[in-house]
C-alpha cells in the first residue's frame, strides 16, 4: 500500500479523535457530564479505533474500515447534544468533533490507494 499525504492526514486525525474519546472517559467526574452510557460507549469506540489503527497503517483494508466505522459511530454519539438541554460549549464541541470526524474518515478512505493489478 502506498500511503498518500491524504491518507496519513486522515489516519492521524482519526487516531487523535480515538485518543480524545478514551481520555473523555475522565469527563464522567464533571458536573455537566454527558450521560454515562454515552461517555463509556465513546471510550470503547476510541479503544476500537486505536486497536484497528495499527493494521490500518499497515494497509489492511479491514483495519481501515474498522477505524472509519468506529469514528463514524463515535461521531453519531455527539448528535444528541443538539437536541437535549446541553450547555453551549458542549454543542460547540460536538459540532467540531462531528466535522473533524467527517473530514478524518473522508481523508482516510479516499487516500487509501491500492496497487494497480498487473495485466
Amino acid at each position: 500500500m502506498t500511503r498518500t499525504p491524504v491518507f496519513t492526514t486522515g489516519y492521524v486525525l482519526c487516531v487523535v479523535l480515538g485518543l480524545f474519546d478514551v481520555v473523555g472517559v475522565a469527563g464522567l467526574a464533571m458536573d455537566d457530564a454527558p450521560p454515562a452510557v454515552v461517555v463509556i460507549l465513546g471510550g470503547v469506540l476510541g479503544l476500537v479505533t486505536l486497536a484497528a489503527a495499527v493494521p490500518a497503517w499497515r494497509g489492511n483494508r479491514a483495519g481501515q474500515l474498522t477505524v472509519a466505522g468506529s469514528r463514524a459511530l463515535s461521531g453519531l454519539l455527539a448528535v444528541p447534544a443538539f437536541f437535549v438541554d446541553a450547555p453551549a460549549w458542549a454543542r460547540l464541541l460536538s459540532g467540531g468533533l462531528i466535522l473533524l470526524t467527517i473530514v478524518g474518515v473522508g481523508l482516510l478512505l479516499s487516500g487509501a490507494r491500492r496497487p494497480a493489478m498487473a495485466r
